[in-house]
């Protein structure tokens, strides 16, 4: 496609050690059918030749600078300030983005300047062609991107999330919210999407474009970590959604959904994290309570759940497996 006549596109790309990845994610970047397109890519402070490889691809629309912050929100928000675009492309270092990825949603977003444009994303592990998509129920167009978020978070059964190159969204947008809270460890994307969606005036589905969200089997991903910085991020990023909605709705779903993410996070930090896992059970009881119930383990655990709580056998599961 000519890049005549059609907005400029900035894509943002955080890097902290992903030298391993970075490579494929750039050409999925470079080898978009949208020509007007520049490319910003942030080094967090890599050790493993990230930075450097980077600099191989610098050009007049590749550019290439260290963090003049700390963390992937800061690299962000330093790359936004950098960046040119009419619409910003985010993407983490080990993902990629389908071939027709930003034409089409481009295309989708013509005339519709305050709308967010989103794709199903094809998760997959050490190769795209393994991909799956699991998200197919929770994406698509709507005039009523509250609603949108709310069934994300639960409201309707069970949670899921939009993964972070799977918007296009419009500079102006960002403009209006702010940008991303550089003191958020994990749900950093969850709550920036949050306050750009309900922004905007609607969410549009392209259902003609696509893009992978790599997982990692060692838990590198950040959706993983649940350290106690991570889980106080993750309660502080559902707090501000929390807020967020509030100022448009306390509906029925909208109260499920915070009952079982209060409940989800209050199960994950126990025991380790006493102190989060309650005050997140107490919110989620303040809401009504949630049926939600995890799979905790063996045959054994899931007995002395049945019979004394998941708290008990959450204790006794990680206790007993630090002792034995």
């Amino acid at each position: 496609m000519s890049c005549q006549k059609l907005p400029l596109v900035s894509v943002i790309i955080p890097i902290f050690n992903a030298k391993s990845f970075l490579k494929e994610t750039l050409e999925s970047v470079l080898q978009q059918t949208y020509a007007n397109i520049e490319v910003i890519m942030i080094d967090d402070g890599s050790t493993d030749g990230s930075y450097e490889l980077a600099l191989d691809y610098q050009a007049k629309n590749v550019i290439v600078n260290k963090n003049v912050g700390k963390g992937a929100c800061a690299a962000r928000n330093y790359g936004f300030e950098l960046s040119s675009g009419s619409y910003i492309q985010y993407l983490d270092a080990d993902d990629l983005l389908g071939k027709t990825k930003i034409e089409n949603q481009i295309l989708a977003l013509i005339n519709q300047d305050k709308d967010i444009a989103v794709c199903n994303a094809l998760h997959f592990y050490d190769s795209k062609k393994d991909s799956t998509i699991s998200d197919k129920d929770f994406i698509y167009s709507t005039r009523d991107s509250m609603s949108f978020l709310i069934n994300l978070l639960g409201g309707n059964g069970d949670p899921h999330f939009v993964a972070v190159h799977a918007w296009l969204t419009p500079r102006s947008l960002i403009e209006a919210v702010g940008l991303w809270d550089e003191t958020l460890l994990k749900d950093q994307d969850g709550e920036f999407f949050c306050r750009v969606a309900l922004a905007s005036t609607g969410i549009v589905y392209v259902p003609m474009c696509i893009c992978y969200y790599r997982k990692h089997t060692t838990g590198i991903n950040i959706s993983a970590l649940n350290g106690k910085v991570h889980l106080d991020s993750q309660l502080r990023a559902l707090e501000s959604k929390e807020r967020h909605l509030l100022q448009r709705t306390n509906s029925e779903l909208f109260r499920r959904a915070m009952a079982l993410q209060y409940k989800w996070l209050a199960v994950n930090a126990w025991p380790q994290h006493k102190k989060v896992s309650r005050k997140a059970f107490q919110k989620s009881k303040n809401y009504g309570g949630s049926n939600y119930m995890p799979i905790l383990g063996g045959s054994a655990v899931e007995y002395i759940k049945t019979i004394l709580g998941w708290r008990t056998a959450k204790y006794l599961s990680y206790y007993g497996h630090k002792i034995f």
